[in-house]
């Protein structure tokens, strides 16, 4: 079994510690001096929404030599939610007598339910758009909102749009492991990432070295099921979200890739094990097993999504409804037309590559999934000026 590097430095757990300047600075340097003794570009690649906004809003790419970049991969749940997912949710608000909740950043993604008279592809509804048209659309924090809405409301069928990362589903699987009123039953959209990270390596052009490992699903899935990378040539680092965090993750990558020896190492050793967490993945995959699942704009990925197991079949909202939903509205266009998410998702644009960025796909009118999510990339980009040019940072 590989073993898990220990962190290079052990810091006391204070929240400031992680933001020291003294501590950037020395991290700094740290990776000047590897990408020195490098002497080559390096590409790395994060693998989670929070990490890119991290990265913008503390300006960290202006910290790094311009040898070294740091891409932003598909670790937005809202941007790699397929279509017929967001469809399925749109298709069921429109129902009489169904709520579907949904957390507030699904709410804006751009399905393709077509309208009377207008043809298939042509319409980009969203589930605000149902809402506007008549749909009972609500917003909530947590499957337990959810939960208490069906409640609340047993006249009604509640629909809880279940859409996310390892960390989403087990508080999915935390409940229904105890219970659920009759009324209440999900979407599952939820999507698991390791055979996301085998994938990318076998894309044609894939020349990333490294990856930051997303420091929430590893919380609970552990390092473990990320030990087939370094086969493959990855470098591997779980990663933290501060300043301190993100840095110590580039510097231990860059040692591993100036070695020549990718591992799997673990800066992020404060809350991350090599196990993961027990306790959550007993109750994950008692409820859950793994399927094939489509990630949108990208592939259908073997054993890449959260599906329920035959005895919680009465909680899946796309079987309870099968017979009152049309499957040919469930299909549509992955992306607008014009949108580039899919390529920002992989890695292979930066976001103001992309022709519709800053213009006709903005915050306040997303046009395609990256900028419509808190945890998109398109999003971070603009919400940080990242798409313009950098001012560098001094910190020595």
């Amino acid at each position: 079994m590989p073993e898990v590097a220990a962190a290079r430095s052990a810091l006391p757990y204070d929240p400031a510690t992680y933001k020291d300047p003294e501590l950037v600075a020395q991290l700094r340097v740290r990776i000047a001096r590897l990408a020195d003794t490098i002497a080559r570009p390096v590409k790395l690649m994060h693998i989670c929404g929070t990490h890119e906004h991290e990265i913008g809003r503390y300006a960290l790419r202006d910290l790094l030599p311009p040898s070294v970049s740091v891409l932003a991969g598909p670790g937005c749940p809202v941007c790699v939610c397929d279509n017929e997912y967001i469809n399925l949710a749109i298709q069921l608000s429109l129902q009489p007598g169904v709520t579907v909740a949904s957390f507030g950043d699904m709410l804006a993604v751009p399905g393709s339910i077509p309208l009377e008279g207008e043809r298939r592809g042509d319409v980009r509804m969203s589930l605000l758009d149902a809402r506007a048209r008549g749909g009972d659309v609500r917003a909530v924090y947590s499957v337990f909102d959810a939960k208490k809405m069906a409640e609340a409301n047993p006249e009604r069928e509640v629909v809880f749009f279940s859409a996310g990362f390892e960390t989403t589903v087990v508080a999915v699987a935390a409940m229904l492991r105890r219970g659920v009123p009759d009324n209440l039953s999900i979407i599952e959209a939820n999507y698991y990432t390791p055979p996301a990270t085998s994938l990318l390596p076998q894309l044609e052009g894939f020349d990333i070295e490294g990856f930051i490992l997303p420091g929430h699903a590893v919380t609970i899935t552990g390092l473990r099921v990320y030990d087939h990378l370094p086969a493959l040539g990855i470098a591997c680092a779980s990663g933290g979200f501060e300043p301190v965090d993100v840095l110590a993750s580039v510097a231990s990558l860059l040692e591993q890739i100036e070695a020549g020896e990718p591992s799997v190492t673990n800066p992020y050793g404060r809350l991350v094990k090599w196990e993961g967490n027990e306790r959550a993945k007993e109750e994950l995959h008692e409820v859950f097993e793994l399927a094939p699942m489509r990630w949108r704009g990208i592939a259908e990925i073997p054993a890449s999504g959260y599906k329920l197991r035959e005895p919680y079949w009465h909680a899946s909202a796309a079987r309870r409804f099968a017979g009152r939903l049309d499957p040919l509205a469930l299909q549509g266009a992955e992306h607008p037309k014009g949108c580039r998410c899919a390529e920002v998702t992989l890695g292979q644009i930066r976001p103001n590559e992309c022709g519709v960025f800053g213009t006709l796909c903005t915050p306040d009118s997303p046009y395609g999934p990256c900028m419509v999510s808190h945890e998109g990339t398109c999003r971070a980009w603009y919400a940080y000026g990242m798409h313009k040019e950098s001012l560098r940072v001094e910190l020595v």
